[in-house]
């Protein structure tokens, strides 16, 4: 149970930017849109979405408008076991423009390098740069800058979140995200910072008095 509860607190930390300017929020419209598709031999795993209508419903220098989100993303890495979920790195592309197939105006796109966080029904994809890698384009978006940072929330998994042999699972979701200037660190550094914090705990508490 206490290691379930740490899944879902890191994975909550993980989808909330750290002093971040958000230059883009998208919700999705209906439907889960997210298929992600693991491989017979469960060694690698694929994210992928493609003409998904969502609403973007923040964009710096913009205002609200309907949007189509097209995602790939594979798996670079064996997937990791954290309590009752687990994570695994990811690399792909991503594109937010007014036409099918990544046409029209590119509200947001790029490339990135980025960790899949799951538990349950939820998982969270988190890439800030710098560590990570992450490269913006945008139309109508003038300042793009590093640092920045991708936060994309998955939720509705079906099936729940498992790990398949090295990878993670297939299921469907659906999906929402916030895009920012500012990045995020990693959950496995939150992860450490936990650690350490309570190893300094326990010490002072074993250290005898007078």
């Amino acid at each position: 149970m206490r290691l379930a509860l740490l899944a879902a607190t890191v994975l909550g930390i993980a989808a909330m930017p750290a002093d971040a300017t958000t230059i883009l929020t998208f919700g999705q419209t209906s439907g889960n849109p997210i298929t992600a598709t693991a491989n017979l031999a469960g060694t690698s795993t694929t994210i992928d979405a493609s003409n998904a209508a969502v609403d973007i419903t923040q964009i710096e220098g913009g205002v609200a408008t309907p949007a189509f989100l097209d995602l790939a993303l594979t798996s670079t890495d064996a997937a990791t076991p954290l309590g009752s979920g687990g994570f695994q790195h990811y690399s792909g592309t991503f594109s937010l423009t007014s036409g099918l197939g990544g046409g029209g105006t590119n509200f947001l796109s790029g490339d990135f390098a980025d960790l899949v966080l799951g538990v349950g029904p939820s998982a969270v994809l988190s890439s800030g740069s710098p560590p990570d890698v992450i490269d913006l384009t945008s139309d109508v978006i003038p300042d793009l800058m590093p640092p920045s940072a991708i936060s994309l929330s998955f939720a509705n998994l079906t099936p729940a979140f498992t790990i398949d042999n090295d990878t993670i699972g297939s299921f469907t979701s659906s999906v929402s995200g916030t895009f920012s200037a500012t990045a995020v660190p990693e959950p496995a550094s939150f992860g450490l910072l936990g650690l350490g914090m309570l190893g300094i705990r326990l010490f002072a508490r074993r250290r005898p008095v007078g």
